[in-house]
């Protein structure tokens, strides 16, 4: 296979132009003319930015506590899970125990939901009653 010869790259705006061959401008048809600038002006742009900023910090003032609840729950779940592995075991771990507890505690009072409370005031119990008969927790 032969390769014939190869032009070399030619400089923006050589001799072969677009506006050539068509013999006119693009245009768009009902379309408003493109400004020069990018749009706004260096104050106005800066307040742009300040309100997004504001807007964004004001965002997370609001998802935070969902957040840190979750991530409570996340804890207490994690803490749950290891009880369970521990007692497949044959253990049953006091530390975690009164982890658990402490956790629970810590969530008591922060739910409207009465299902939810009494699943806590359940795992409370239980998690006392445990720590009891290690005579831990009177």
């Amino acid at each position: 296979m032969k390769i014939g010869e190869s032009r070399g790259a030619s400089p923006l705006g050589g001799s072969r132009g677009v506006q050539g061959r068509s013999g006119g401008n693009f245009s768009l048809s009902g379309a408003p003319a493109a400004r020069g600038s990018a749009g706004l002006s260096g104050p106005a742009s800066l307040a742009a930015v300040d309100a997004l900023l504001a807007l964004q910090e004001t965002d997370d003032a609001l998802h935070a506590p969902k957040r840190r609840a979750i991530r409570r729950a996340e804890d207490m779940l994690d803490i749950l899970d290891e009880i369970k592995l521990a007692l497949l075991a044959g253990q049953l771990p006091k530390s975690k125990l009164s982890r658990l507890l402490a956790v629970v505690e810590r969530q008591q009072g922060g739910f409207a939901d009465p299902g939810l409370r009494e699943v806590l005031d359940q795992i409370e119990l239980r998690a006392r009653v445990e720590l009891a008969k290690f005579g831990t927790y009177t």
